[in-house]
């Protein structure tokens, strides 16, 4: 993993400009980098050089967005954590996250209840979030099959 080292470093800014601590970030990028696909929370603090607790906290983050997983083997105590690519892509994931924005812009929209060119703003928004729902599984639909027509094809 030394080798990817500057790496990490580089991809991780990005991730922390989409809203991730910049632990979790390099956290992310090591667990999709990883050889074995997969590492031990002691391998990533070893890795990374910071506290236990950080790491803990971003771990922790990362499952809670389902970024990640983690799995004991073989009656081990030891956790794997693991990049969890998949769930990501989810449509019950993705249509869940989307559901509850819209339902913030329509709920923001309505305790307001000043006509004024947020709010316009806002039923804007709202509008694009609904449009979101109907669409992401027609594209999620076209990506499988163009996936399989890929894999077919090699």
């Amino acid at each position: 993993m030394e080798k990817y080292r500057d790496r990490i470093e580089k991809i991780s800014i990005t991730m922390e400009s989409l809203g991730l601590t910049p632990v979790a970030a390099r956290v992310y990028i090591y667990l999709l980098l990883s050889e074995e696909h997969q590492a031990t929370f002691e391998q990533i603090v070893d890795y990374f050089k910071v506290s236990k607790s950080a790491v803990s906290n971003a771990l922790k983050m990362l499952e809670s967005v389902k970024m990640i997983e983690s799995k004991t083997i073989g009656g081990q105590r030891k956790r794997y954590f693991s990049a969890n690519l998949r769930n990501i892509f989810r449509e019950e994931y993705l249509t869940a996250r989307i559901k509850v924005f819209f339902d913030i812009m329509d709920d923001v929209r309505s305790i307001r209840e000043i006509d004024d060119d947020f709010s316009k703003e806002l039923e804007d928004v709202s509008i694009l979030y609904k449009m979101m729902l109907v669409e992401i599984p027609m594209m999620l639909e076209r990506w499988r099959r163009t996936v399989a027509l890929n894999r077919k094809d090699k």
